[in-house]
């Protein structure tokens, strides 16, 4: 029954894109009409038609220079993105990428990162990694201070997982998300989101987690021009420095990841 529901509710953005399209132009009209054709195609059990109707609705969605339409689009990837099947959600994930990196719309942008939700929560390692690579992908092609706290909100996922798989390109993904972004809000919650990593204590990797997650603290603490974010990065690691838990060489780290922010106050 839900599944019905869904489909009918896509039927219906849709419908009511093309209406809205329809007069005003044509071309655009016709390529809503088109992905209308294509929304039961792309959740066809039948492989040749479901990566057809997938391949035409991502050329759509890229070249169209509607954003409304490449939001419809990103709408109907949802069905292959939502597979259970990694060689069907890996191509529309990159789908959903490529297409949030044709335009300048940060609507289009923000709709593909709160997309990726599903497969970033997957049980299966490989997708959630793709996962994050999406994101890398879309952060790139965007405005940082404009999508930094959407991106950093579907990371939270993956930089909270217990695999180390999806937890380390994560958390490299936070600082790829910040980076250059001047946008202090961004700061404040990638360090808010980067204290779980720090509280690793897996037997396995566990080290190599927290120096990681010791590292992107000292990047954003650095990078920071405010008093506050840069006065929390520190108190983050002054706090774990000295963690009676933590292996001398992470309590090292951390202090002069501490010594390196305090500098960066000296020089701005």
């Amino acid at each position: 029954m839900k599944k019905v529901l869904s489909v009918l509710g896509l039927f219906t953005l849709l419908s009511a894109a093309a209406a809205a399209q329809g007069g005003a132009n044509p071309q655009a009209a016709g390529q809503i009409a088109e992905l209308i054709s294509l929304r039961v195609k792309v959740s066809s059990p039948d492989t040749r038609t479901r990566v057809e109707a997938t391949h035409r609705v991502w050329t759509i969605g890229l070249t169209t220079a509607d954003p409304e339409i490449k939001l419809t689009a990103l709408q109907l990837l949802t069905e292959p993105v939502g597979s259970s099947s990694d060689h069907i959600r890996m191509p529309a994930m990159y789908a959903m990428a490529e297409i949030a990196g044709s335009t300048t719309d940060n609507r289009v942008k923000t709709k593909a990162l709160e997309l990726l939700a599903e497969p970033l929560r997957a049980g299966q390692v490989p997708v959630r990694d793709v996962g994050v690579d999406v994101v890398n992908n879309i952060v790139n092609s965007a405005d940082r201070n404009a999508i930094a706290v959407a991106a950093l909100r579907a990371l939270g996922e993956p930089v909270r997982s217990g695999n180390n798989g999806v937890r380390i390109p994560a958390i490299n993904a936070v600082v790829n998300t910040v980076r250059g972004s001047h946008n202090e809000a961004a700061y404040l919650a990638a360090l808010d989101l980067l204290q779980s990593p720090l509280e690793s204590n897996a037997m396995i990797g566990g080290l190599e987690v927290r120096m990681m997650a010791v590292v992107a603290v000292e990047r954003i603490g650095v990078e920071s021009s405010e008093t506050a974010a840069k006065a929390k990065a520190m108190g983050i690691l002054q706090a774990y420095a000295g963690k009676s838990s933590w292996e001398p060489e992470a309590k090292r780290r951390a202090e002069e990841a501490v010594s390196a922010i305090q500098n960066s106050m000296k020089k701005s």
